[in-house]
């Protein structure tokens, strides 16, 4: 895997040769090694036995020369041995292991004589890197004189003795064998070297020949992906190449279909969006007309009804100033009082729909002034803590020490915290209700929190949707429009803000309302 991925980026004719031409190396030089130490060992074992049978022929030859002590006779043996291959030395010793003669290049320590004798047999007593150091034991043989006998013959075997007389020993020199190892080396080399390159030439066409159409093939689909365009692939090669190559004509062929039939499909969808477009853009431009329409309808019917209603209110408080006098009528007084309390709330709820109209129709318009923090925040509180003593909530105010001045709409600013505050005196009975404010950066902050019924999760997006309330129950219970908070928002955003809320069933909300601290020019 290592060695694929090394070479990811070469091509498949390159990376199976290379393969290929590692394996064969591999299996050269297996080989060859195996075939070396395979001879190496075949001849080893030959010369080494070689060696022994010339140490038993010395030592037949070396039986008279032991006898009689004779350097004479001991030389002619010595000699015979000398003229055999890869016999560098010999020597014959007595029983006593004193040297009676030697010839050649041969040479061991006292020392060493006393470790490798006594033998039974020619063994190998010396090995070194080389030559090989035999020896082998001189034996007389004694025939029982009976033996001649023919009665005693059987007999004759049994009392053969013999008589151990010295030992001879011969070195052998391993040159021969390091020489035929070398060039066993040699040879071995030469004909792997030459037959690798054979079968790697041969390889190469090889691979050549079958990988030629898959390269084609592949050039085919890279120029297919850089152009776009659908090409066709040419027919050729190995089987499984060729059904590849049908295959990738298939496919263009295919997309080629598919996108002919897409630019159809686009061409049809330009026309049908540009239509679409044309009637959206219609529709958008009655909508807008439409707002303009009800927004201004909204205007002028909230400036009809608001006239005639005010003079109603007017009339009622005259009338209700004349009968307080006379206290037999203070039924009539309730009455009346019943009637402008419903008459305020319809002035209010008739001011409400002028001021949203008038926000939707970007008619409403700021108007900035100097006002001090502490004194809108007086005024807020001296209005609410009454609306909060009626459901006996606890009114509480927290904001900055000292006191700052701002340049904004006072009036808007207190009409989006009297409506955030009220609606906390509506939804809360003896609960707690506070207004603190803040600075943070460039902004300024006002949060009012209450611990009153809260909004279910799942309508917290509605609350600042106009004529919208949490359900049906909570507008019969506590009445309202739902225009107090569509209202705020539109303020605060007028304003460079915005209003967010937060809340729990039954723990209670928190509105947050923020504006941007504005310059003297800002409005």
């Amino acid at each position: 895997m290592i060695f694929f991925g090394r070479h990811r980026h070469k091509s498949i004719w390159q990376q199976l040769l290379l393969f290929l031409i590692v394996s064969i190396c591999l299996l050269s030089i297996t080989s060859s090694v195996t075939a070396v130490w395979v001879s190496y060992n075949q001849s080893r074992q030959v010369l080494q036995q070689n060696s022994l049978r010339i140490a038993d022929n010395l030592a037949h030859l070396s039986v008279l020369s032991l006898i009689t002590a004779s350097k004479e006779n001991a030389h002619d043996a010595l000699s015979q041995v000398l003229g055999f291959n890869d016999v560098t030395g010999v020597a014959i010793f007595s029983d006593s292991l004193d040297l009676l003669l030697k010839q050649g290049d041969v040479d061991w320590k006292n020392s060493d004589l006393d470790l490798w004798f006594p033998i039974n047999a020619a063994t190998t007593v010396k090995n070194t890197g080389s030559a090989w150091f035999i020896a082998a034991p001189v034996y007389l043989e004694n025939t029982d004189p009976l033996s001649n006998d023919s009665g005693a013959q059987e007999f004759s075997l049994e009392n053969n003795t013999k008589s151990l007389l010295g030992y001879v020993m011969i070195k052998v020199s391993k040159e021969s064998l390091v020489k035929l190892i070398n060039n066993l080396i040699i040879y071995n080399l030469l004909v792997t070297l030459i037959i690798s390159i054979l079968l790697i030439w041969l390889l190469n066409r090889g691979l050549r020949h079958l990988t030629s159409p898959l390269s084609q093939l592949s050039e085919t689909m890279n120029e297919a992906q850089t152009s776009g365009d659908h090409l066709v692939a040419e027919i050729e090669g190995p089987r499984e190449v060729q059904q590849m190559a049908r295959s990738f004509n298939a496919m263009m062929n295919s997309l080629e279909q598919q996108e002919n039939k897409l630019i159809e499909l686009n061409t049809g969808l330009e026309s049908e969006v540009e239509v679409r477009t044309h009637e959206l853009v219609a529709a958008r431009d009655t909508a807008l007309v439409a707002m303009r329409t009800q927004s201004e309808f909204l205007a002028n019917i909230s400036h009809e009804l608001r006239t005639p209603l005010q003079a109603v209110t007017s009339y009622i408080e005259l009338v209700t100033e004349e009968l307080e006098i006379h206290p037999e009528f203070d039924t009539q007084v309730e009455d009346l009082n019943s009637a402008l309390h419903s008459s305020q709330r319809l002035l209010n709820l008739i001011n409400a729909i002028l001021d949203l109209a008038k926000c939707e129709a970007g008619k409403m318009d700021l108007s900035a002034q100097q006002c001090s923090l502490t004194d809108l925040i007086k005024e807020t509180e001296n209005t609410i803590r009454p609306l909060a003593a009626k459901n006996k909530n606890r009114f509480t105010i927290d904001h900055p020490s000292g006191d700052l001045y701002l340049n904004v709409d006072k009036e808007k600013i207190q009409q989006i915290l009297l409506n955030l505050l009220s609606n906390a005196c509506k939804f809360t009975e003896q609960g707690e209700i506070s207004l603190k404010c803040y600075l943070e950066q460039n902004k300024i902050y006002w949060e009012v929190a209450d611990t009153g019924i809260g909004i279910p999760k799942e309508q917290l997006a509605q609350v600042f949707n106009k004529f919208k309330q949490v359900d049906g129950s909570v507008k019969r219970k506590y009445g309202g429009t739902g225009l107090g908070l569509a209202i705020a928002k539109h303020y605060a955003e007028m304003m460079g803000g915005s209003v967010t809320v937060s809340s729990k069933p039954n723990k209670g909300s928190v509105f947050t309302f923020w504006i941007t601290i504005p310059n003297e020019e800002k409005y």
